[in-house]
């Protein structure tokens, strides 16, 4: 698991300054920042505000990873057999609670590749931003816009973003655990 951490962990960094490369090219395109927590008056990226916000969430989740991969054998069945079950149940204050364990530890395993993905995700419309192309994030936003205003429409399209990088993250934590599973049934049997 160390090496799985690791590669989490660069990925995160390299993506991360794609995401940073990527929105300044696509505000110096005329763009402005969409994020309300990392956006100045006038559009542009707080870039320390940027960087410690990665930085914090790097170090949760992969402290998160490291301790749901050492709780992986205690997760539901269930949700390794059929992981868009456990899509709609990740609302609950504790995750470290015994009770919770069986589906938080899964979320934990799934929130790893879900951040990395999500960061493709704006990386890639980031640079079609950039690079004069059309985008597929604008138009969503828009159309959310119309609805709805401020923050709320931020927190609207990342939710709409995130569903299916969600559902996606989750069947890839469910093969990675059936995967580790299967590998450890393999490995040989002392004899006593």
């Amino acid at each position: 698991m160390k090496k799985w951490v690791w590669v989490y962990i660069a990925g995160f960094i390299a993506l991360t300054g794609a995401d940073f490369a990527s929105t300044i090219l696509g505000i110096a395109a005329g763009a402005s920042e969409f994020n309300h927590t990392l956006a100045t008056s006038g559009g542009d990226l707080k870039i320390a505000q940027f960087l410690l916000l990665n930085a914090a969430m790097l170090a949760f989740t992969s402290f998160m990873l490291i301790w749901a991969w050492r709780n992986r054998l205690r997760i539901n069945t269930e949700y390794i057999s059929r992981p868009e079950r456990a899509m709609f149940n990740w609302i609950y204050l504790n995750p470290f609670s015994e009770r919770n364990v069986p589906k938080s530890a899964f979320h934990y395993l799934a929130l790893a590749p879900g951040m990395l993905l999500i960061k493709i995700v704006v990386s890639f419309n980031n640079s079609l931003i950039s690079f004069g192309q059309p985008d597929f994030l604008t138009p969503v936003a828009s159309a959310i816009f119309t609805f709805i205003q401020g923050p709320l429409a931020y927190w609207t399209l990342i939710c709409v973003l995130f569903l299916p990088i969600w559902w996606l993250s989750l069947r890839l934590a469910a093969a990675f655990v059936r995967a580790s599973s299967k590998s450890v049934e393999q490995l040989p049997v002392p004899l006593a």
